[in-house]
């Protein structure tokens, strides 16, 4: 996506909406992965609940990237597009983006970028793959990581019961 805002940028547009989000969710996401690595090997068991919360949160924001994504990615096929050589490939960027600009204004929407080359379809698909990815791998989190703070709780006190008899 970061190819995407690079593109569109240079070539004097405003990012889609659709682009920015997506961007900002993968930034939060990136940053929360690894502020709550740490968590994993506290001792407290407080971490495992406030992380379940956060899977849960950043699930709900993949499932948004994954439809707003997949609505209009779901009908582009990537194959048919660019089946000519690079320099009339590149020729017929140059055309498309001369042709949003003057259709459009300096306001480009996302399905005029992802199809406008083969490779911007393909990393429009990748991209829209691994959030989709995400979605799930943020849910698996948030279903297993009450139970991991069941089994440490109940590891404390059965913990707790075995010196207290020790002591006895």
């Amino acid at each position: 996506m970061a190819n995407f805002v690079a593109d569109i940028v240079s070539s004097g547009y405003t990012a889609p909406k659709e682009i920015i989000g997506t961007l900002s969710t993968t930034c939060v996401a990136t940053l929360y992965c690894l502020i709550s690595v740490p968590f994993f090997w506290a001792e407290a068991s407080l971490g495992l609940l406030i992380m379940c919360s956060f899977d849960f949160l950043l699930m709900i924001a993949f499932v948004v990237v994954a439809v707003v994504l997949g609505k209009p990615l779901s009908y582009l096929d990537c194959m048919i597009i660019g089946k000519t050589s690079g320099d009339v490939d590149a020729a017929s960027a140059f055309a498309f983006t001369q042709s949003i600009r003057y259709n459009i204004g300096n306001n480009a929407n996302f399905m005029g970028w992802s199809g406008a080359t083969r490779n911007n379809c393909f990393e429009s698909k990748a991209v829209w793959g691994l959030s989709i990815a995400l979605c799930i791998l943020f849910a698996c989190s948030a279903l297993v990581l009450p139970a991991l703070f069941a089994k440490q709780k109940r590891a404390a006190k059965n913990e707790g019961n075995a010196k207290a008899a020790a002591f006895a």
